[in-house]
């Protein structure tokens, strides 16, 4: 039944409707006609969603060229795949020169070796992307910014090292990126889609490394959307709820580096953190982090069609907040669209308790 739902409204629309119902509760104890006024909205909320999907008007694919990063696994990888089967060029930039992508490479597909927290490796992809997209006359119409990795931790135990790291993939690698592209993006008047997260609206204990490099994303996106009109170059966001499930952020290398940076946490913090904590608050986190699979969307088809409507369609939106719950609703969604609207020890208290282990700390 949710399947169906989603397929017919799309999941961040029914997850309007989900906060709209919730909003009718306390009109139902104030009388019968707040009640039906509220439905009523919510009907026509949902049918005007409905026919705005199905009225949407895509660009004319032939054989443009869109640059992907972080093309070695998860969504990078699945979206390359997808947009090279629709007829346009892609230059899927991998990490790893042995990245099983390219043994799907063709006339389409082309992969390239690329570390976005390099200006060498950065600047040999787009000498190439130039000269490619100028002898086929394909032309660059998107950048897709996705490369990404993933960190957890409290503050007091991550290091400095480890906010710079992830900072230089998920920030620096996004800015440096796009500042390389983008004058093959003015040219064509073509659109730059940069991934963030549902974290770049919504703060998560134990996710301060990564959270804000989301949030430096998407300041960092809204400042270049703004200074693109003029260019007529669209910008778009895409925020991905909780899909880490269907990612490769749990395959067996990211397990590995994850493991290395707890143990890393545990060994560098001080004699009073430790005290404070204890070692059992850290492995709690370890475990509770390589089973979230067990909650998160099993399939990544959401967002990806999420990215091909921000790259083809003659209207996208700035902003995609995708939903990625196996259940109805994604609950971290819901609470970055409360966010906005409640007050901070409401949401606080309601982030405490969706995301809390529910394990006290050692000195607590």
């Amino acid at each position: 039944m949710s399947g169906m739902l989603t397929d017919m409204i799309g999941v961040q629309y029914l997850e309007v409707t989900y906060l709209a119902a919730l909003v009718l509760v306390p009109f139902a104890l104030y009388g019968t006609y707040l009640l039906l006024l509220g439905i009523l909205i919510i009907v026509l909320t949902t049918c005007y969603c409905i026919l705005n999907n199905y009225k949407k008007k895509l660009h004319d694919v032939n054989g443009q060229g869109v640059v992907i990063t972080g093309c070695d696994t998860g969504i990078g990888h699945t979206l390359a795949r997808r947009l090279a089967s629709l007829g346009l060029t892609v230059y899927a930039g991998c990490l790893r020169e042995t990245s099983d992508l390219r043994k799907h490479a063709s006339k389409r597909l082309h992969v390239i070796q690329l570390d976005v927290t390099s200006d060498d490796s950065v600047r040999k992809a787009l000498d190439y992307v130039s000269a490619h997209s100028a002898k086929t006359k394909c032309g660059v119409w998107g950048l897709v910014n996705n490369a990404g990795i993933n960190h957890i931790g409290d503050v007091e135990f991550c290091t400095m090292e480890m906010y710079g790291r992830i900072m230089e993939v998920n920030l620096f690698g996004m800015i440096r990126v796009t500042k390389a592209f983008l004058p093959l993006i003015r040219k064509s008047k073509g659109r730059v889609v940069n991934v963030t997260s549902v974290q770049g609206r919504l703060p998560m204990p134990s996710h301060s490394v990564y959270g804000i490099t989301k949030f430096g994303g998407e300041n960092f996106s809204d400042a270049l959307r703004l200074e693109m009109i003029k260019f007529d170059v669209k910008v778009a966001l895409i925020e991905p709820g909780n899909f880490g499930g269907a990612t490769g952020m749990l395959n067996d290398a990211s397990l590995r580096v994850m493991r290395r940076d707890f143990d890393t946490m545990w060994t560098e913090a001080t004699e009073e953190v430790r005290g404070t904590y204890g070692q059992d608050y850290l492995e709690t986190q370890y475990s509770n982090a390589t089973k979230i699979s067990s909650t998160s969307a099993p399939t990544l088809d959401p967002i990806t069609d999420a990215m091909v409507d921000a790259l083809l369609n003659t209207r996208p939106r700035t902003r995609y907040l995708i939903g990625g719950s196996n259940g109805l609703v994604d609950h971290y969604c819901v609470l970055a669209r409360l966010r906005d609207l409640l007050p901070t020890c409401v949401t606080d208290f309601l982030i405490d308790k969706v995301y809390s282990s529910g394990i006290p700390v050692k000195g607590s």
